[in-house]
């Protein structure tokens, strides 16, 4: 294979570490193995990893809720690194160079993860691994989301679930739109955090009351739940409702009643996943991230650190919902 003939010799090795899925269920069924380096395939590239995030994804691979998934899987979505190795000699100028990637299947959790190239993104000088993978994935939701529920200037937004990974970029990014931010979160212990990135108000994750100023024009939802037919109503005229995240499961079947009822009300309901995003137009999205990371319009928010043999306690902190920003994985 190709890979064999461009890699990075001074920074590979023959073994790995890897944090795998020995069973599915709580995070204590994370555990360390030592697993053959990957060589890279065709379209693809090894990276050293520095920096891997952790995200609700990762969560339900751990859990057995994705049914094409099995044990022994290495969980990881998004890492940070340098590129040691290529599968193809048109790709052999990535060799050496520092990267965000995808991995589009797993296998961040390791010192070394194979990704394909077209997801690569070369890293500033000035953009740490860290910073990186805390924007990472969760700075592409929340574009999106906002560009997806078309925030404009003087408008009321809801952020729901704004104190995790991507509920702080969102509402860093709807604030810089000009919007009036609403963020709700479960501790309001990090009221003081949300207003330093832009929120004109926090409220409660569960809080159905809009408030004297009346409903929102868009509602980003990250949490989505059983409650998300009780938000639906606090929407204005030709309100925008966007879900971007499940972190507390799946609505209700009969959610969408509530578009029905209030059916002269024009809203619009939108599920969010980037799974239908091409990873070069993810790559793209990642030159405006950067941009307005240097203005000042985004910060990376990183609640803190684990190494990668401490995965199973990240997680543990993950679904305790007491994460402010993102938890990230350091090899």
């Amino acid at each position: 294979m190709f890979g064999s003939h461009f890699p990075l010799q001074a920074l590979r090795g023959d073994t790995m570490r890897a944090v795998e899925i020995t069973e599915f269920g709580g995070p204590e069924n994370l555990k360390l193995v030592d697993r053959p380096d990957p060589t890279a395939e065709p379209g693809h590239a090894v990276l050293a990893v520095t920096a891997a995030g952790v995200g609700f994804f990762d969560v339900l691979l751990r859990q057995g809720a994705k049914p094409d998934v099995g044990t022994g899987t290495v969980p990881g979505l998004e890492v940070a690194g340098t590129v040691v190795e290529v599968g193809s000699e048109d790709d052999a100028g990535w060799v050496g160079r520092r990267v965000f990637a995808t991995t589009g299947h797993g296998g961040g959790y390791s010192d070394r993860a194979m990704v394909p190239v077209e997801s690569l993104v070369e890293l500033p000088e000035d953009v740490s691994s860290h910073d990186a993978v805390t924007l990472g994935v969760n700075s592409l939701v929340a574009a999106a989301s906002v560009e997806r529920a078309d925030v404009k200037a003087g408008e009321r937004v809801l952020v729901r679930g704004a104190g995790g990974g991507i509920g702080v970029l969102t509402t860093q990014l709807a604030a810089a739109r000009g919007a009036t931010v609403i963020a709700s979160v479960p501790d309001r212990s990090v009221a003081q955090r949300l207003y330093d990135l832009g929120a004109t108000e926090v409220v409660g994750v569960d809080a159905v009351d809009p408030g004297p100023d009346g409903r929102y024009d868009a509602v980003i939802d990250i949490v989505a739940g059983s409650d998300v037919a009780d938000f639906i109503p606090l929407l204005r005229p030709n309100g925008r409702y966007v879900i971007s995240g499940v972190v507390a499961g799946a609505p209700t079947t009969d959610f969408g009643m509530a578009l029905f009822a209030n059916f002269q009300q024009s809203w619009t309901i939108s599920a969010l996943s980037l799974s239908s995003a091409p990873s070069k137009t993810a790559a793209e999205t990642f030159a405006l991230v950067f941009a307005d990371l240097r203005e000042g319009r985004l910060k990376p928010v990183l609640h803190g650190t684990f190494p990668l043999e401490e995965a199973a306690a990240a997680h543990t902190v993950l679904e305790s919902r007491a994460a402010f920003g993102k938890i990230v994985l350091t090899v």
